[in-house]
């Protein structure tokens, strides 16, 4: 499977997740900026296509060399705000999303093997 139909899928799988309730925010598989321009406008359309909304966030918290991109999904707009002022306050989800765990939803005692498992590895904080 090629890289943009497997960020595509996991983007589908993340909006069903968000759609039908199980998640409150969802971060696309991390991207490079390259990446991120190839799948953006189906992406989006994707997002949409599912009644929910996006916010794109270039993660500035790495070196340059290193930085990365992701969507945002979310049913409702204060999911988002939420999620930024979480941000705001230094908190990054490539050192650790557990400052996140309660906008994501994510309960580490409740985990079961999902999508965003997949690619939790490639959130330096979170790698165990």
């Amino acid at each position: 499977m090629d890289q943009y139909a497997f960020i595509l899928g996991m983007i589908t799988a993340f909006c069903e997740c968000v759609a039908g309730g199980c998640k409150r925010l969802a971060l696309s598989p991390p991207l490079d900026h390259e990446i991120f321009e190839s799948v953006r406008d189906d992406a989006y359309k994707l997002i949409e296509k599912h009644g929910l909304i996006h916010y794109h966030e270039r993660n500035l918290d790495l070196a340059e060399e290193e930085r990365i991109e992701w969507i945002l999904i979310a049913a409702k707009q204060e999911t988002i705000d939420e999620y930024l002022k979480i941000r705001a306050t230094g908190n990054s989800p490539v050192k650790s999303l557990k400052p996140f765990w309660g906008v994501l939803s994510y309960d580490p005692e409740q985990a079961v093997f999902t999508g965003y498992d997949a690619y939790r590895e490639f959130y330096p904080g979170d790698r165990g």
